[in-house]
């Protein structure tokens, strides 16, 4: 076991002041079964006493993936602790690339779209800066995805070589009332062409899962629906075998899970896997049936979606990473989000090689 210390003076690394922990904290790594057994009998309570951590903080999902770790693979956890206790902690793998480079990673990347330190003190800037400068002394490279660039930690790391993402958050109710002249019509259009399916006799139906069951059920037609948008596509664009094991993760925390899904006659036309905390959904993974594209059912089940969450008592809908795809922007535009944005960065301690950016620029 490792321990670092930090506290006292105010430091500065790169543009990035680090001011001094309101106590002295020390980061301690715990390896291997040791972590493991922390994943199942602490973390809950760092996770409850923080009020911005995410469903992918979450000990159910962290554990879920941390069960699948490959064996070339070490779970590490770095807490961050002081006399009153422990104050924040960060679950985090280190491993080989295909290249042979040992690399730390958070726990569950990619799959996880926000990353974050978690506990009380997780948005304090010294105890962030002390949790990444202990991922640099690993004898790894560290990356970093999709820190939200806000946090103490998204802040901090800055100052390394880093990329950003955007990010769209729906807040609820939708406010329609706010949207473009062109844009409102965008959306009556649609609600027109599914309103004109049912005056012909189809079948609309939506569905939000309340179950484990009937998650674990919906989660297979998702999967194939996903699978039938991208089979011409790319690899990188379809399920994977690392995502494969996505359905063996929600076995075990069906509780901050549900898919909601859009029929049309009987068969699914559009379908989106969200995770949840308290007020807030965070949308994961969409799929569309292909063979419906003129009736745009993603939107007609994001309209969908929006309003049962609405009635449900739900504040927003996070609809997480944007990518560069064509039209990826302007879809999510259409519901006045609140944009931010995620850091993926960088911090190279081995020897340098030609891999170097790692697609960072």
């Amino acid at each position: 076991m490792r321990y670092f210390e930090t506290g006292g003076p105010a430091t500065t690394t790169g543009s990035v002041s680090v001011l001094p922990s309101a106590a002295p904290a020390q980061v301690r790594v715990i390896e291997g079964p040791l972590a493991h057994a922390f994943l199942t009998t602490q973390w809950a309570s760092l996770f409850q006493q923080d009020p911005l951590a995410t469903p992918y903080q979450a000990p159910g999902w962290l554990s879920a993936h941390a069960d699948q770790l490959p064996l070339s693979a070490s779970l590490m956890i770095l807490v961050a602790e002081n006399d009153t206790g422990l104050r924040a902690a960060l679950a985090v793998v280190r491993d080989r690339t295909a290249g042979g480079w040992l690399e730390v990673a958070p726990l569950s990347t990619p799959t996880a779209e926000y990353v974050r330190i978690v506990g009380p003190d997780a948005e304090h800037p010294a105890i962030a800066a002390a949790l990444a400068e202990a991922l640099t002394r690993l004898d790894a490279d560290v990356m970093l995805p999709d820190v939200p660039a806000t946090s103490a930690l998204g802040r901090y790391i800055s100052s390394w070589q880093h990329a950003l993402t955007r990010c769209a958050r729906i807040n609820l109710p939708v406010p329609y009332e706010v949207m473009s002249r062109s844009t409102r019509r965008d959306h009556r259009r649609r609600r027109r062409d599914w309103a004109a399916l049912a005056t012909r006799g189809h079948r609309i139906t939506y569905h939000r899962t309340q179950s484990a069951a009937e998650l674990l059920g919906a989660y297979a037609a998702l999967a194939h629906l996903h699978r039938r948008r991208w089979r011409a596509s790319r690899p990188e664009h379809r399920l994977t075998a690392a995502d494969g094991r996505l359905r063996t993760v929600l076995e075990r925390c069906p509780e901050s899970a549900f898919i909601a899904t859009l029929s049309l006659d009987g068969k699914p036309a559009a379908a989106q896997l969200c995770l949840h905390r308290g007020r807030h959904a965070y949308s994961m993974l969409p799929a569309m049936d292909p063979d419906h594209d003129d009736l745009a059912p993603g939107h007609a089940l994001l309209r969908h979606l929006t309003d049962d969450l609405t009635t449900a008592g739900f504040a927003s809908l996070d609809l997480g990473r944007t990518t560069c795809a064509p039209g990826q922007v302007a879809y999510k535009q259409q519901y006045a989000p609140t944009w931010s944005a995620t850091v993926t960065a960088v911090r190279r301690t081995l020897p340098s090689r030609p891999d170097e950016m790692r697609g960072i620029a």
